[in-house]
């Protein structure tokens, strides 16, 4: 078993895509738009539907992500949704928070805490929540035997 992380946008999903490709430096490995397909029960048809991600996959970080635009329901950006990011260092930890800032809204800027020695946290441009945290964790040195 296992838990697949399923992000939605309202036409947006392409450029979302676009941008995680950029922040994450991986592929799209599945696209498909919904072309000449219409959801059951959408009463008023987004002009560019045809253009819209139906559904997507990105391997970020060695998850598999899907993505897609929700044309049926609506999606209100918030803070429903949080997921988190790990690497090996503080270095790459640095990187990945450097290009997400962009328009983003930070809450907790970069900091060493007792289990990393970087965690950061963001809602990026797609009100999207992201915990960015580097698995290696401060130096502890042990209290001194007498």
């Amino acid at each position: 078993m296992m838990i697949t992380p399923y992000i939605i946008f309202h036409g947006e999903c392409k450029e979302a895509l676009k941008f995680y490709q950029e922040v994450f430096h991986c592929c799209v490995k599945i696209k498909q738009l919904y072309e000449d397909y219409v959801p059951e029960g959408l009463k008023d048809i987004p002009p560019d539907l045809a253009h819209w991600v139906l559904h997507a996959e990105l391997d970020i970080c060695g998850t598999g992500v899907w993505f897609a635009d929700e044309a049926v329901d609506p999606i209100n950006k918030g803070n429903h949704l949080r997921l988190t990011v790990t690497v090996p260092t503080r270095e790459e930890a640095q990187e990945i928070y450097e290009r997400f800032i962009e328009g983003a809204r930070i809450v907790l800027p970069p900091t060493e805490t007792f289990y990393s020695t970087f965690h950061a946290e963001i809602f990026d441009k797609y009100g999207i929540g992201w915990n960015i945290v580097a698995e290696e964790a401060p130096m502890q040195c042990e209290e001194e035997m007498i």
